[in-house]
Parts: structure tokens; C-alpha cells; sequence
């Protein structure tokens, strides 16, 4: 290369170099609209939120399941003195100052022979729980019977037991009134009139009403004579429900075991273990007798009787008596 190329070269070289350094400096920019330094961004921290309580839920109870048991043993404990008996010349006074409600729970076909007690309504005592509506209120006077006063007391008791607090049993029932020569009528009673219903403890009244439809044919009842072939043929569990001083008093039947009426649901050990055994019920008129048939009877024993008469009709028929 020549040396005037070489000489051009290096003066556009220094032109260029000088040009650049002769530039103006560029404006600085007002502090006003500078965007402002940022901060450097603070950790982000998770709410704190409290734990969920689940609800409490109260534990559900079943209903206890219905025991009979238990409504037998508050019956027969807190039986009132008397047991609940009124005898015909008394019945008579009773319906001279306040007008009981007479229940004749006898079959039609007996008031038809024998005659009833005036101003009784008849509820043959196998519908006595369909019939419900035509008694008076729970609190009102009533007195059952029948021919003998072995229906009249079954009707007794399971009214008492339904929550009618005022029911009374004619002992020895219509045969007594009659041997009493006490006012009969004959015809046919009065219809009774259907009212309202009262409620009750639904289970129980199931098994009430089991009970009083499905009676047998001679509702339980033993006659003297008849218990005494029976004692000859077979081992029967006579039960005597009297207190100890009438044993002692009166003497007893041979072979009985004594078990006061208001402790026989708390004594059931003291009578056969099997259910099906024979059991012959007693008391002094048959009453109390009537009313430990029917206990028993609902407690699941199936062949129980009671004596007719109690006691006394057994004395009365010149049988056998212990000291």
C-alpha cells in the first residue's frame, strides 16, 4: 500500500476518534420521574386458622324394652288392704250413696237364666279390652262381676293394671248377691254407651289384651272337689297367698306352700322351675287367689288355676285341713 493511503487512513481514524469524544452528555433525568427503588417483597405467611371441632352428637338411647315383669311387681306390692274385694251387703250400701258403675263381665246367655244386678252393663270379660270406650273415667268407681268371682277378679286386676285407680270385685260374684237375698232383675241390662277411649302404654295393653281374649274355657278356676281328685292323680304346687298369721288362725291345705300375695313376683324361686307345672292359686275367698292366677298366668306359667271359693269354700266342703 502506498504511503498516502496510509496517511488518509489514519487522519479519518483520529477524525472519528475526536468526533466521539467532542459529543454532547446526555440530560439527566429530573428525580421526580425516576420510578422509585421496590422493595424486596416479605415472605407471605399462611393464615393460622383454627381446628374444626366436629359437633357433638348426643348418644342415642334405645327405649328399654317392655318387661311385664316390672309392672307386675309395682302392682302386686302396692295391692291395698282388702285386695280390692267388696262383699254383696257392702256393694248394696256403695250403690245407695254414690253409684258405681256395675261391670258384669258374665255371657249373656247366664243373665238370660240367672238374672243381674240392676243398672249393670254386660261385657262378657273375653271383649273386655275391645270395649274400653264404654267404661267410665279411670278415677271413677267400678265393680266387676261374674257368676262365681273368678272372672270378676281377672277383670279386676287387669283393669287395675291399665291405670284405673277406683275397681273393686264382688266376692263370691252373683251367686253370692243372690244368696245374700239381694234385690234381681231379669230382662236383658241396659246397652252401655260407647265413649272415648282413654290411652295407654301401648305394650301393655298388647299383652293385656292377649291375655283377657284368649282366656280358656273355665277362666282358671278350680273347684274343691275338682282339686282334690287332681291332688290324688298328680303332683300339684299349691300356692297359698294368705298372710302367715291366717294360716295359723284358719289351718291350710296339706302340702301348700305359703307365699304372701304382695311378695309372689319376688318369690318366683320358691315355686316349680318349669312353667308348665300344675299350680293351684289360694286365698281365703278366692280374691287374692284370682289375682296370683293372674299374675302368674302373665309371667308365662301356663297351668295355673285358682280355688274357687279360696279357703273357705274348701272348708265348706268338709275337705282336709292341716294345723
Amino acid at each position: 500500500m502506498d504511503t498516502r493511503k496510509i496517511l488518509l487512513i489514519a487522519m479519518l481514524f483520529v477524525l472519528a476518534i475526536t468526533a466521539i469524544a467532542c459529543a454532547p452528555a446526555p440530560a439527566p433525568v429530573p428525580a421526580s420521574t425516576m420510578a422509585p427503588p421496590m422493595d424486596a417483597p416479605k415472605p407471605t405467611t399462611a393464615p393460622t386458622l383454627a381446628p374444626t371441632i366436629a359437633p357433638t352428637v348426643a348418644p342415642t338411647t334405645a327405649p328399654a324394652a317392655f318387661d311385664i315383669k316390672t309392672v307386675l311387681v309395682k302392682y302386686v306390692t302396692t295391692l291395698p288392704d282388702g285386695f280390692g274385694g267388696v262383699q254383696p251387703a257392702a256393694l248394696k250400701d256403695q250403690m245407695a250413696a254414690a253409684k258405681p258403675f256395675i261391670l258384669d263381665v258374665r255371657e249373656a246367655s247366664e243373665i238370660a237364666t240367672n238374672g243381674f244386678i240392676e243398672g249393670a252393663v254386660n261385657i262378657p270379660i273375653r271383649t273386655l279390652t275391645k270395649n274400653l270406650d264404654k267404661l267410665p273415667a279411670k278415677d271413677q268407681p267400678i265393680v266387676t262381676l261374674c257368676a262365681s268371682g273368678q272372672r270378676g277378679g281377672i277383670a279386676m286386676s287387669v283393669l287395675q293394671m291399665l291405670g284405673y285407680t277406683n275397681v273393686k270385685n264382688l266376692v263370691g260374684g252373683f251367686n253370692a248377691w243372690k244368696a245374700a237375698n239381694l234385690p234381681v232383675a231379669t230382662g236383658a241390662p241396659a246397652e252401655a254407651k260407647a265413649g272415648k277411649s282413654p290411652e295407654f302404654d301401648k305394650d301393655l295393653f298388647a299383652a293385656l289384651d292377649k291375655y283377657v281374649t284368649t282366656l280358656p274355657d273355665g277362666f282358671g278356676g278350680a273347684q274343691p272337689a275338682a282339686l282334690k281328685d287332681q291332688m290324688a292323680a298328680t303332683k300339684v304346687f299349691l300356692l297359698d297367698v294368705r298372710e302367715p298369721s291366717e294360716i295359723t288362725q284358719n289351718g291350710f291345705i296339706e302340702g301348700s306352700v305359703n307365699v304372701p300375695m304382695r311378695t309372689v313376683v319376688n318369690n318366683l324361686d320358691k315355686l316349680p322351675g318349669d312353667k308348665a307345672a300344675p299350680i293351684v292359686t289360694y286365698c281365703p275367698t278366692g280374691q287374692r287367689g284370682d289375682i296370683a292366677m293372674v299374675t302368674l298366668q302373665l309371667l308365662g306359667y301356663t297351668n295355673v288355676k285358682n280355688l274357687v271359693g279360696g279357703f273357705g269354700a274348701w272348708k265348706n266342703a268338709n275337705l282336709p285341713i292341716a294345723k
